[in-house]
Parts: structure tokens; C-alpha cells; sequence
């Protein structure tokens, strides 16, 4: 493949997660330090930033918006789960070296496996020349992951790492609240705190429901109140 943003398996988040649709609840200088690495890729040494972050930090949201980003850019980027570990082998690295922008996300599915980690290793120092930036998400800092090959953990530790909060509940409907906003909808604070109090608070689950919302809003032409959004998620 030779588009701009390529990936290695279908990706299943929304299309409209950028860094505008980003509400980090204090991890604004993540994404202000993503698009300065991006925005100077080409006039600069490798650059490897590392983010760590439990489930709901947006970690995945920041990998999937700094590709959209390199792809604005006229950069090639590639973003790659190794949640799917199962789906993949170890010639997916083969030749990637020839891109500009690399997101591994899950970075914490492959500690502990020799093979992978050799692969990563062995990718890593081949990656490693001018105007490529490297990111790599996952749940915990390299020196708490279960890394066997120890210097796989040593490059870890070479680039800017960032540790990102989870977001809170006052976070995650605000989050809503400006997603909804982006889509030209109006979803009031108090709708949002209704969905939190009845529904799974994953974000990820959120913006599920936050689709399924918008999409039959549309097609019933209502606007979404507590008693809309109870019949339809049959709340």
C-alpha cells in the first residue's frame, strides 16, 4: 500500500478522531508535542516519543489522530495494534523502514514474547534515521512491562515519554459534549450525565452509543433529550 495513512488491519475508530476532537483533560501538551514532532519531521532527527496510559487515557485516540495528522502533512504513516497479535507475523515490519510515521498501540501484548521483541529490536534500529518518528502507546512504563530483551528496553527509554492520566467522569462528558458539537449536534450536560449514570462509562462504549445516538436523531428528526435517548437505547 502506498497511501498516506496506511494501516495494518481495519481500524475500528471513528473517523473524526483527531487532535481538534481531543479532550485530554490535562494532557494538552501531548498533543502539543505531537504536532511539533510531526509538523517538523522533515527537518529533524529521529523522533521517538513513548505514551503511557491505562484503558480510557485516549492513548489509541492520540495514535489514530497523529496519523490522520501525518496524512494532513503529506506524510505516510502506518498505525498498528499488536491487540491483534493473533492476526499478524513479523514480516508486517518488513520494508516499513521506508515510512515516515510509525504508531504502534498495545506496545504491552508483545512483552515478554522473545520473537516479537527481537522483531521490534531488530525494526527499531532500522527505523532509526532522520525525518521518521516512531510512536508507541501502551498500559505501563518499559522498566514495568515484562520485557526480556534488555535493550528493547533501553530504546524504549530513549525518546520523550509521557504517562496520561485517565480521564473522569466530568472529563468524559465534556469529551461528549464537544464530539457531539463537532457533528453539529446539541447534547446538553445533563443528557451526558444521564448516558454516564446508565451506561458503560468506556469511552470507547460512549462514542458507540454517541453514533447510534446521531444516527437516529437524524433519521426521526428529534432533538436528543432523557426521554429520546431512553427509547432509543432502551435505557
Amino acid at each position: 500500500m502506498t497511501s498516506a495513512m496506511q494501516m495494518a488491519l481495519p481500524v475500528t475508530l471513528p473517523d473524526d478522531e483527531t487532535f481538534q476532537s481531543y479532550f485530554g483533560g490535562g494532557n494538552e501538551q501531548v498533543v502539543e508535542h505531537l504536532e511539533d514532532v510531526l509538523e517538523g519531521a522533515n527537518q529533524r532527527d529521529f523522533q521517538f516519543t513513548y505514551l503511557c496510559g491505562f484503558a480510557d487515557s485516549g492513548k489509541s485516540h492520540l495514535l489514530y489522530a497523529a496519523c490522520v495528522r501525518a496524512g494532513e502533512l503529506g506524510l505516510s504513516s502506518f498505525l498498528l495494534s499488536f491487540k491483534d497479535i493473533a492476526f499478524l507475523n513479523k514480516e508486517i515490519f518488513d520494508d516499513l523502514e521506508s515510512m515516515d510515521v510509525i504508531c504502534i498501540d498495545d506496545f504491552q501484548c508483545i512483552a515478554g514474547d522473545e520473537v516479537w521483541e527481537k522483531a521490534v529490536f531488530n525494526f527499531f534500529n532500522r527505523f532509526n534515521s532522520p525525518n521518521r518518528v516512531l510512536v508507541i502507546a501502551s498500559d505501563l512504563l518499559p522498566n514495568m512491562l515484562n520485557i526480556q530483551l534488555p535493550d528493547l528496553e533501553s530504546r524504549l527509554n530513549w525518546g520523550t515519554t509521557f504517562q496520561i492520566r485517565a480521564m473522569s467522569d466530568d472529563d468524559k462528558a465534556e469529551a461528549l459534549v464537544r464530539r457531539a458539537n463537532m457533528r453539529g449536534l446539541e447534547l446538553s450536560m445533563e443528557c451526558t450525565r444521564f448516558l454516564l449514570s446508565r451506561v458503560s462509562r468506556d469511552m470507547r462504549a460512549l462514542l458507540d452509543i454517541l453514533n447510534k445516538l446521531d444516527h437516529a436523531s437524524m433519521v426521526e428528526q428529534r432533538k436528543l433529550t432523557i426521554p429520546f435517548i431512553k427509547s432509543t437505547l432502551n435505557l
